[in-house]
Protein backbone atom coordinates (compact mmCIF):
# COMPACT_ATOMS: atom_id res chain seq x y z
CA UNK A 1 0.00 0.00 0.00
CA UNK A 2 1.40 3.35 -1.05
CA UNK A 3 1.78 6.22 1.38
CA UNK A 4 -0.06 9.40 0.49
CA UNK A 5 2.45 11.74 -1.21
CA UNK A 6 3.25 15.00 0.53
CA UNK A 7 2.03 18.00 -1.42
CA UNK A 8 4.51 20.81 -2.02
CA UNK A 9 3.17 24.30 -2.63
CA UNK A 10 5.38 26.53 -4.74
CA UNK A 11 6.44 29.80 -3.13
CA UNK A 12 4.62 31.98 -5.69
CA UNK A 13 1.31 30.42 -4.65
CA UNK A 14 2.11 30.00 -0.98
CA UNK A 15 2.90 33.70 -0.53
CA UNK A 16 0.34 35.17 -2.93
CA UNK A 17 -1.15 38.24 -1.17
CA UNK A 18 -4.75 37.97 -0.01
CA UNK A 19 -5.14 41.60 1.12
CA UNK A 20 -3.91 45.03 0.06
CA UNK A 21 -1.79 45.20 3.22
CA UNK A 22 0.30 42.21 2.07
CA UNK A 23 0.72 43.49 -1.50
CA UNK A 24 4.27 44.47 -2.46
CA UNK A 25 5.42 47.36 -4.63
CA UNK A 26 2.05 48.76 -5.67
CA UNK A 27 1.28 51.28 -2.92
CA UNK A 28 -0.17 53.83 -5.36
CA UNK A 29 -2.72 51.26 -6.58
CA UNK A 30 -3.56 50.09 -3.07
CA UNK A 31 -4.22 53.64 -1.81
CA UNK A 32 -6.56 54.44 -4.68
CA UNK A 33 -8.56 51.22 -4.32
CA UNK A 34 -8.70 51.43 -0.53
CA UNK A 35 -10.14 54.96 -0.76
CA UNK A 36 -12.68 53.79 -3.33
CA UNK A 37 -13.77 50.86 -1.15
CA UNK A 38 -13.87 52.97 2.03
CA UNK A 39 -16.21 55.44 0.35
CA UNK A 40 -18.27 52.66 -1.32
CA UNK A 41 -17.54 54.26 -4.70
CA UNK A 42 -17.11 51.28 -7.00
CA UNK A 43 -16.61 51.53 -10.75
CA UNK A 44 -18.28 49.00 -13.00
CA UNK A 45 -15.03 48.17 -14.85
CA UNK A 46 -11.37 48.10 -13.81
CA UNK A 47 -8.30 47.69 -16.02
CA UNK A 48 -4.97 46.61 -14.50
CA UNK A 49 -1.96 46.78 -16.79
CA UNK A 50 1.69 45.96 -16.21
CA UNK A 51 4.47 43.51 -16.91
CA UNK A 52 4.33 39.87 -15.83
CA UNK A 53 4.25 38.90 -12.16
CA UNK A 54 3.65 42.31 -10.60
CA UNK A 55 0.21 41.56 -9.15
CA UNK A 56 -2.51 42.27 -11.72
CA UNK A 57 -4.57 39.12 -11.18
CA UNK A 58 -3.79 39.13 -7.45
CA UNK A 59 -5.17 42.67 -7.06
CA UNK A 60 -8.22 41.69 -9.10
CA UNK A 61 -8.99 38.79 -6.74
CA UNK A 62 -8.43 40.94 -3.64
CA UNK A 63 -10.78 43.56 -5.09
CA UNK A 64 -13.39 40.88 -5.80
CA UNK A 65 -13.14 39.71 -2.17
CA UNK A 66 -13.55 43.29 -0.89
CA UNK A 67 -16.63 43.76 -3.08
CA UNK A 68 -18.29 40.50 -2.09
CA UNK A 69 -17.24 40.08 1.55
CA UNK A 70 -20.31 39.08 3.56
CA UNK A 71 -19.33 41.64 6.22
CA UNK A 72 -19.98 44.37 3.62
CA UNK A 73 -18.02 46.31 1.02
CA UNK A 74 -14.79 47.09 2.85
CA UNK A 75 -11.12 48.05 2.30
CA UNK A 76 -9.89 44.73 3.69
CA UNK A 77 -11.89 41.50 3.31
CA UNK A 78 -12.62 39.59 6.52
CA UNK A 79 -11.12 36.39 5.09
CA UNK A 80 -13.43 34.19 7.17
CA UNK A 81 -16.81 34.34 5.45
CA UNK A 82 -17.89 31.85 2.77
CA UNK A 83 -17.42 34.38 -0.02
CA UNK A 84 -13.86 35.28 1.01
CA UNK A 85 -12.85 31.63 1.39
CA UNK A 86 -14.45 30.59 -1.90
CA UNK A 87 -12.73 33.36 -3.86
CA UNK A 88 -9.37 32.54 -2.25
CA UNK A 89 -9.80 28.86 -3.09
CA UNK A 90 -10.99 29.60 -6.65
CA UNK A 91 -14.47 28.07 -6.28
CA UNK A 92 -16.79 31.08 -6.10
CA UNK A 93 -19.47 30.75 -8.78
CA UNK A 94 -19.97 34.53 -8.97
CA UNK A 95 -16.33 35.21 -9.81
CA UNK A 96 -15.96 34.14 -13.44
CA UNK A 97 -12.30 34.00 -14.44
CA UNK A 98 -11.59 33.93 -18.16
CA UNK A 99 -8.29 33.44 -19.97
CA UNK A 100 -8.70 35.62 -23.04
CA UNK A 101 -5.71 33.93 -24.70
CA UNK A 102 -7.78 30.74 -25.11
CA UNK A 103 -11.16 32.41 -25.71
CA UNK A 104 -10.42 35.12 -28.24
CA UNK A 105 -13.37 34.88 -30.63
CA UNK A 106 -16.65 36.73 -30.82
CA UNK A 107 -18.62 33.51 -30.25
CA UNK A 108 -16.72 32.93 -27.01
CA UNK A 109 -17.58 36.45 -25.85
CA UNK A 110 -21.25 36.13 -26.80
CA UNK A 111 -21.48 32.85 -24.92
CA UNK A 112 -19.89 34.53 -21.91
CA UNK A 113 -22.20 37.53 -22.02
CA UNK A 114 -25.35 35.39 -22.28
CA UNK A 115 -25.11 34.81 -18.52
CA UNK A 116 -24.85 38.55 -17.74
CA UNK A 117 -28.63 38.78 -17.47
CA UNK A 118 -28.68 36.41 -14.49
CA UNK A 119 -28.27 37.75 -10.95
CA UNK A 120 -25.38 36.56 -8.76
CA UNK A 121 -26.02 33.18 -7.13
CA UNK A 122 -24.82 33.99 -3.62
CA UNK A 123 -22.69 37.15 -3.79
CA UNK A 124 -23.31 40.87 -3.85
CA UNK A 125 -21.79 41.25 -7.33
CA UNK A 126 -21.14 39.00 -10.28
CA UNK A 127 -17.52 39.67 -11.25
CA UNK A 128 -15.95 38.88 -14.62
CA UNK A 129 -12.18 38.70 -14.37
CA UNK A 130 -10.70 38.57 -17.89
CA UNK A 131 -6.96 37.94 -17.95
CA UNK A 132 -4.77 38.96 -20.92
CA UNK A 133 -7.77 40.86 -22.27
CA UNK A 134 -5.67 42.31 -25.13
CA UNK A 135 -5.85 38.86 -26.78
CA UNK A 136 -9.54 39.28 -27.60
CA UNK A 137 -10.37 39.79 -31.26
CA UNK A 138 -11.78 43.06 -32.59
CA UNK A 139 -15.18 41.43 -32.98
CA UNK A 140 -15.07 40.14 -29.39
CA UNK A 141 -14.31 43.64 -28.10
CA UNK A 142 -17.23 45.00 -30.12
CA UNK A 143 -19.53 42.38 -28.59
CA UNK A 144 -18.33 43.43 -25.13
CA UNK A 145 -18.76 47.18 -25.62
CA UNK A 146 -22.52 47.46 -25.17
CA UNK A 147 -22.54 45.52 -21.90
CA UNK A 148 -19.47 47.41 -20.72
CA UNK A 149 -21.17 50.75 -21.38
CA UNK A 150 -24.44 49.99 -19.57
CA UNK A 151 -23.94 47.00 -17.26
CA UNK A 152 -26.50 45.90 -14.64
CA UNK A 153 -25.82 47.22 -11.13
CA UNK A 154 -24.81 43.76 -9.90
CA UNK A 155 -22.15 43.30 -12.60
CA UNK A 156 -18.43 44.19 -12.38
CA UNK A 157 -15.67 43.72 -14.94
CA UNK A 158 -11.99 43.43 -14.04
CA UNK A 159 -9.49 43.26 -16.90
CA UNK A 160 -5.79 42.41 -16.68
CA UNK A 161 -3.26 42.88 -19.46
CA UNK A 162 0.46 42.99 -20.20
CA UNK A 163 -0.10 44.93 -23.44
CA UNK A 164 -2.54 47.75 -22.85
CA UNK A 165 -1.75 49.37 -26.22
CA UNK A 166 -3.52 46.49 -27.98
CA UNK A 167 -6.82 47.26 -26.25
CA UNK A 168 -9.22 49.53 -28.19
CA UNK A 169 -9.47 53.03 -26.75
CA UNK A 170 -13.27 52.61 -26.71
CA UNK A 171 -12.82 49.87 -24.11
CA UNK A 172 -10.14 51.69 -22.09
CA UNK A 173 -12.29 54.82 -21.87
CA UNK A 174 -15.03 52.80 -20.15
CA UNK A 175 -12.69 51.47 -17.47
CA UNK A 176 -10.95 52.80 -14.41
CA UNK A 177 -7.34 52.19 -15.42
CA UNK A 178 -4.44 51.38 -13.09
CA UNK A 179 -0.87 50.90 -14.32
CA UNK A 180 1.24 48.63 -12.13
CA UNK A 181 4.97 49.28 -11.88
CA UNK A 182 7.89 46.89 -11.53
CA UNK A 183 8.78 46.26 -7.91
CA UNK A 184 11.89 48.17 -6.84
CA UNK A 185 15.04 46.08 -6.35
CA UNK A 186 15.53 47.07 -2.70
CA UNK A 187 11.95 46.22 -1.77
CA UNK A 188 12.12 42.91 -3.63
CA UNK A 189 15.45 42.07 -1.96
CA UNK A 190 14.01 42.67 1.53
CA UNK A 191 10.90 40.68 0.64
CA UNK A 192 12.96 37.66 -0.47
CA UNK A 193 15.10 37.86 2.67
CA UNK A 194 11.91 37.67 4.73
CA UNK A 195 10.70 34.67 2.70
CA UNK A 196 14.10 33.03 3.22
CA UNK A 197 13.70 33.33 6.99
CA UNK A 198 10.13 31.99 6.94
CA UNK A 199 11.21 29.01 4.85
CA UNK A 200 14.32 28.48 7.01
CA UNK A 201 16.61 28.59 3.98
CA UNK A 202 20.26 29.59 4.21
CA UNK A 203 20.70 31.81 1.14
CA UNK A 204 23.58 34.24 0.71
CA UNK A 205 22.63 37.88 0.19
CA UNK A 206 24.61 37.95 -3.06
CA UNK A 207 22.52 35.03 -4.35
CA UNK A 208 19.32 36.90 -3.44
CA UNK A 209 20.62 40.00 -5.25
CA UNK A 210 21.23 37.87 -8.34
CA UNK A 211 17.67 36.53 -8.16
CA UNK A 212 16.35 40.10 -7.84
CA UNK A 213 18.39 41.14 -10.89
CA UNK A 214 17.14 38.23 -13.01
CA UNK A 215 13.49 38.72 -12.00
CA UNK A 216 13.42 42.26 -13.46
CA UNK A 217 10.94 43.60 -10.92
CA UNK A 218 8.55 40.63 -11.07
CA UNK A 219 7.60 39.24 -7.66
CA UNK A 220 6.33 35.99 -9.15
CA UNK A 221 9.52 35.46 -11.15
CA UNK A 222 11.64 36.21 -8.08
CA UNK A 223 9.78 33.63 -5.98
CA UNK A 224 9.94 31.07 -8.78
CA UNK A 225 13.70 31.58 -9.15
CA UNK A 226 14.20 31.29 -5.39
CA UNK A 227 12.12 28.10 -5.44
CA UNK A 228 14.16 26.69 -8.32
CA UNK A 229 17.47 27.54 -6.70
CA UNK A 230 16.69 26.13 -3.25
CA UNK A 231 15.23 22.93 -4.72
CA UNK A 232 18.24 22.43 -7.02
CA UNK A 233 20.80 22.13 -4.20
CA UNK A 234 21.18 19.13 -1.92
CA UNK A 235 22.17 21.11 1.15
CA UNK A 236 20.09 23.86 2.70
CA UNK A 237 22.76 26.45 1.87
CA UNK A 238 22.67 28.44 -1.38
CA UNK A 239 25.82 30.34 -2.29
CA UNK A 240 26.27 32.98 -4.96
CA UNK A 241 28.36 30.52 -6.98
CA UNK A 242 25.57 27.92 -6.78
CA UNK A 243 23.05 30.49 -8.01
CA UNK A 244 25.32 31.47 -10.91
CA UNK A 245 25.52 27.86 -12.09
CA UNK A 246 21.80 27.19 -11.64
CA UNK A 247 20.72 30.28 -13.59
CA UNK A 248 23.51 30.16 -16.18
CA UNK A 249 24.81 33.53 -15.04
CA UNK A 250 28.23 34.62 -16.31
CA UNK A 251 30.94 36.08 -14.12
CA UNK A 252 31.78 39.67 -15.10
CA UNK A 253 35.40 38.70 -15.83
CA UNK A 254 34.16 36.60 -18.77
CA UNK A 255 32.62 39.73 -20.33
CA UNK A 256 35.88 41.61 -19.92
CA UNK A 257 37.78 38.73 -21.55
CA UNK A 258 35.32 38.75 -24.44
CA UNK A 259 35.65 42.51 -24.81
CA UNK A 260 39.44 42.24 -25.03
CA UNK A 261 39.14 39.57 -27.74
CA UNK A 262 36.69 41.77 -29.66
CA UNK A 263 39.16 44.67 -29.56
CA UNK A 264 41.90 42.34 -30.83
CA UNK A 265 39.77 41.66 -33.92
CA UNK A 266 40.25 37.87 -33.79
CA UNK A 267 36.91 36.52 -35.04
CA UNK A 268 37.75 32.88 -34.42
CA UNK A 269 38.66 33.55 -30.78
CA UNK A 270 35.44 35.55 -30.32
CA UNK A 271 33.31 32.67 -31.59
CA UNK A 272 35.31 30.12 -29.60
CA UNK A 273 34.99 32.16 -26.37
CA UNK A 274 31.24 32.55 -26.81
CA UNK A 275 30.87 28.85 -27.65
CA UNK A 276 32.54 27.94 -24.37
CA UNK A 277 30.23 30.26 -22.47
CA UNK A 278 27.18 28.86 -24.27
CA UNK A 279 28.23 25.25 -23.61
CA UNK A 280 28.64 26.05 -19.92
CA UNK A 281 24.85 26.53 -19.80
CA UNK A 282 24.37 30.29 -19.86
CA UNK A 283 21.10 31.77 -21.09
CA UNK A 284 21.82 33.73 -24.33
CA UNK A 285 19.35 36.49 -23.43
CA UNK A 286 20.85 36.88 -19.95
CA UNK A 287 24.35 36.96 -21.42
CA UNK A 288 23.47 39.60 -24.03
CA UNK A 289 21.58 41.84 -21.59
CA UNK A 290 24.40 41.76 -19.03
CA UNK A 291 27.06 42.32 -21.68
CA UNK A 292 25.23 45.38 -22.99
CA UNK A 293 24.67 46.60 -19.42
CA UNK A 294 28.40 46.37 -18.72
CA UNK A 295 29.17 48.39 -21.87
CA UNK A 296 26.55 50.99 -20.96
CA UNK A 297 27.84 51.61 -17.45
Amino acid sequence: MYNKPMSYQVLARKYRPTSFASLKGQDHISRALLNSLSNKKLHHAYLFSGTRGVGKTTIARILARCMNCEAGIRPEPCGNCNSCREITEGRNVDLIEVDAASRTGVDDMRELLENVQYMPVSSRFKVYLIDEVHMLSKQAFNALLKTLEEPPKYLKFIFATTEVKKIPITVISRCQRYDLSRVKSEELFNYLKNIKLKEKKDVEDKAIKLIVKLSEGSVRDALSLLDRATISINENHLTFEDAQKIFGYVNRSSYIDLLEIIFSGDQEKIIDHYRKLYNSGIEPNVFLNDFLEMLYY
